[in-house]
């Protein structure tokens, strides 16, 4: 009998749910209650829920416990990289709110909460959704590991993306640009100048060698990035499968990055460095520079000049807005920017098309 009455007058109820599948030991539910009304109904529930598995979970799993099984997950199936920035966002925005939480007591209105907090700090949209995303797979982790019955950030929507407007450079931009820095500053010039007639991510600069560009065909491989997780120096693969390939580089663009590999010898030379064709192109010190090196310069080049500074990955945009003004197609500009879908050049960049439907209004006039 699953109800048995105690000594003292009470009921004891004793349910037993089957085998565990990994122990192979019954997993059993063990509770005392006042009165036998009281009992059964407990017990009525209890395989109610059992059976149609809305069982909360029998694991008491703490958050913290489950963060962390979620991080280990990350570290063997993410990119380095990745896996820094999503552990950055657990320590810096989760981890504080949540830590202390009842888990198995979490509601969806609980999630909505910690969205709206969020909200409240002004932080931007796309941001917010990005640590949602986290939340989200710590508490899908939380479910299969038996810790929740379901996941409360499921019916959580996602915030509505506000669209900034882009900035880019035009050509005579970037010339005044390129007038400001100044002559000792050679790096920065050979640097921005690949980023704006190649339009190759940040890190993917840093991690080119000499060994990458191909003077014959003039090409520059691309099939690597390179960045920093607590000042540890990591290469991995770019940022998508189709991000590895093979950009065509004009000859001014050659004769500059040659120009700077002979600056750059003489340099490693004065601090008895070893410079190969292994050297990283845009290095001059014992390490390669990080992105923020790069980041905060053009501020500083600007910052006496009438130019409105840009971000760094705005480069990346001025070299898709000067392809545009070529009148280069869609597909060209997806195989020099390593986008894995035409969908995405067309969805990031498409508004800097000119509009056409001025001249299909116009050939309308020819029919009458």
């Amino acid at each position: 009998m699953p109800i048995k009455p105690t000594d003292n007058g009470k009921f004891k109820v004793d349910v037993s749910l089957g085998e565990d599948p990994v122990t192979g030991r019954r997993r059993r539910k063990i509770k005392v209650f006042n009165t036998r009304k009281e009992a059964e109904k407990y017990e009525d529930e209890l395989h109610h829920i059992y059976n149609t598995k809305q069982i909360f979970g029998e694991r008491n799993l703490s958050f913290s416990l489950v963060r962390d099984l979620y991080l280990e997950d990350c570290k063997i199936h993410s990119k380095q990289s990745t896996f820094s920035m999503i552990r950055y966002v657990v320590g810096k925005h989760i981890t504080p709110y949540w830590e202390n939480s009842f888990l198995r007591g979490i509601t969806t209105r609980d999630v909505r909460k910690f969205q709206e907090k969020l909200i409240a700090s002004q932080m931007a949209n796309k941001s917010i959704n990005n640590i949602m995303i986290i939340l989200k797979c710590i508490f899908r982790k939380a479910v299969e590991e038996n810790a929740m019955s379901f996941n409360p950030s499921d019916n959580v929507k996602n915030l509505r993306k506000t669209t900034k407007q882009m900035k880019f450079w035009t050509p005579d931009e970037f010339k005044q640009f390129l007038s400001l820095i100044e002559e000792e500053d050679f790096l920065f010039r050979a640097f921005y100048s690949t980023a704006y007639l190649t339009g190759m991510r940040c890190g993917e600069m840093l991690a080119l060698n000499w060994t990458d560009i191909d003077p014959y065909r003039r090409e520059i491989n691309v099939y690597k990035s390179l960045s920093y997780n607590r000042s540890e120096l990591v290469i991995a693969e770019p940022k998508t499968r189709s991000s590895i390939r093979r950009i065509s580089v004009n000859n001014k663009l050659l004769l500059l990055l040659d120009e700077w590999k002979e600056k750059q010898k003489y340099l490693f030379d004065r601090l008895r460095m070893t410079h190969t064709d292994q050297t990283h192109i845009f290095q001059y010190k014992d390490v390669p520079p990080t992105k923020d090196r790069f980041s905060r310069k053009i501020k500083l080049i600007c910052k006496d000049s009438d130019l409105d500074p840009i971000r760094l990955h705005d480069l990346r945009h001025s070299h898709v807005a000067l392809l545009i003004h070529q009148k280069e197609d869609y597909a060209t500009i997806k195989e020099r920017l390593g986008h894995a879908s035409i969908k995405t050049t067309i969805d990031v960049y498409g508004h800097l098309y000119p509009n056409k439907q001025q001249e299909t209004a116009d050939r309308l006039d020819e029919l009458f």
